[in-house]
């Protein structure tokens, strides 16, 4: 189920939780750093810690990462992004879904974004 849809279910009183809708992001952020890990799991660092209503499941240290899984067609698009971004100095807005899966609880996951 999307993020939307599960925003729109809890605004309908269909969950009983308000974290559900719980999400972060970055505006015109640099990327400062792009960690892959060998099990093709990565996380995109920016130069500030995420705004609005970050995921509550993401701890402090990642509070300015966003993961994403490169076992997927998504993510190597967003490792190409964020690459690319890093390379060129240009700036990246990105949004999380809320959610903590790709890392077990620790980093809010990507959802989506774009370079500047």
């Amino acid at each position: 189920m999307s993020f939307r849809i599960r925003c729109a279910l809890l605004a309908a009183g269909v969950f009983s939780s308000t974290l559900a809708c719980a999400a972060g992001y970055v505006s015109s952020a640099q990327v400062v750093g792009v960690r892959v890990d060998s099990n093709g799991k990565g996380l995109v660092m920016f130069d500030r810690a995420l705004g609005s209503t970050p995921a509550s499941c993401a701890i402090a240290y990642y509070a300015n990462a966003l993961a994403f899984d490169l076992n997927t067609n998504a993510g190597k698009a967003i490792l190409a992004l964020a690459l690319a971004a890093k390379a060129s100095g240009d700036p990246v807005t990105a949004y999380g879904q809320g959610t903590c899966a790709t890392y077990g609880h620790s980093v809010e996951d990507w959802n989506y974004g774009q370079a500047q």
